[in-house]
Formats: C-alpha cells, structure tokens, sequence
C-alpha cells in the first residue's frame, strides 16, 4: 500500500479501516523511498516519522489488525539500493522496485539478482516496472534473476495494478518452476484501488502458484518470523 506520505491518497487510518472491511489481518504500508522524488519519496526522517505514526495507528486497532511497516526502495542502475541496510533493518518489509531504465533493452540482470540477493529486501517488486501499453519495463534474463530469488528465499511480487500486472502470468509460471516465493498485491494507493488485489490473484491461478508459497497468505506470526530471517540474513 502507498498513503498520503508519499504518493498515496489515503491516510495510515483509512488503510486500516479499509482493510478491516475486507477481512484483512494485517497490511504493509510500503511507501517510497527518497530516490524518487517523483512520488514524494521519504527520507530517513521522515520514515522514522512515519512508523512512530504507524505505531499509534496499531495501539488503536490492538488485536483487531496489524500495520506492518515498510518501504519501497529504488534498484539503482548499479543494482544497490536507495535506503542503506542499517536503515532497512528499521522496516518489518522491504520491497525492492525498479524505476529507472524502464525503457532499455539492454539485459539487467545482473542488477536484478544483486537486489533479490542484498540483505533486509524481502520482496522484488514489479520486476519489470512495466506500464501495460506504454513502455516494456527491464529486460533480463528471468529464469536466472528467479533462480536466485528463490535461493535466497525473496519473494517476487506480483502486482495486480490494471496498468501493470507484473508479473503476468507467463512470467509468474516461470518463478513457480524456480521454486520461488510470491507476493500478490493491490498497489493501492487510495481505497478504490484494492480491488486490484483480485487481478493479481487472477494471474496466480493462471500461473498455479501454489498457496503455500503465497507469504502475505501465511498468518502474521510466519509472516514476521520469514521476514526476521531475511533482515538479518
């Protein structure tokens, strides 16, 4: 999810309203990084703002629902990333995004597996940064970058945002095969969008990712415990 701190249009609370209604038990705010000023990307002050909000926010829904504190950082064109480790480890989740070089057909690859591989990122997110109809996204060779995801137990998101579905379900088909875990996500950024959820379970049942390896289907106790592994590994 994407709120109001960045480049969203709904605030901490709604997010938890919203997602009560849907039955949800818990929810990842995953706000950009200062790297892409575009989107109102936070600093590490501001974030350090933001989860002392998200912590008020969880003291009020108590046992009801859990707001889990997160960041999309940028895979910079070198593979490294925007936020630093000392500052991912402060995060419960951290998605790892492309947004630059979208419109290159040169193979990333290399900085694609650097990313799944960099301690503290638990989530690849939209691989491709692809926008349906308007530009490609990166171009790697997949099976390598799903290979690597998998060996390093990072999950790959797939991102049911109309404009992007990414990854589709051919590209999903070929992470199942790798044995990689997934991600299966809305993007909202403001209530009207989390319907996209179900586009992105769609493309999952196209691909048949198994539900097992769905890690925002496991109860939050696994969830955190997963999580834990990978900031520390």
């Amino acid at each position: 999810m994407h709120s109001t701190w960045s480049d969203g249009h709904q605030s901490l609370s709604d997010i938890a309203e919203v997602a009560l209604s849907r039955g949800y038990a818990y929810s990842a705010v995953t706000d950009h990084s200062a790297g892409l000023p575009i989107a109102n990307g936070l600093t590490p002050q501001r974030f350090a703002r933001q989860r002392a909000e998200i912590d008020r926010v969880n003291e009020m829904y108590a046992v009801r629902f859990r707001l889990l504190k997160g960041v999309e950082a940028n895979i910079r064109s070198d593979g490294e990333l925007d936020v630093d480790l000392a500052d991912r480890r402060l995060f419960d989740l951290v998605v790892a995004a492309p947004h630059s070089d979208l419109r290159s057909a040169d193979l990333q690859t290399a900085q694609m597996i650097a990313a799944v591989q960099a301690p503290a990122v638990h989530i690849l997110g939209h691989p491709r940064g692809r926008m349906y109809g308007s530009r490609p996204g990166v171009a790697a060779d997949w099976c390598a970058v799903f290979k690597a995801a998998a060996a390093s137990r990072t999950a790959v998101e797939i991102d049911g945002d109309p404009s992007r579905q990414d990854l589709d379900h051919y590209l999903a088909g070929a992470a199942v095969a790798a044995g990689c875990l997934f991600a299966l996500d809305s993007d909202a950024h403001s209530a009207g969008e989390w319907p996209y959820a179900e586009t992105a379970i769609a493309h999952a049942r196209l691909a048949s990712v198994p539900p097992e390896r769905i890690i925002n289907c496991w109860a939050l106790e696994r969830l955190l415990e997963w999580a834990g592994q990978r900031s520390t590994a």
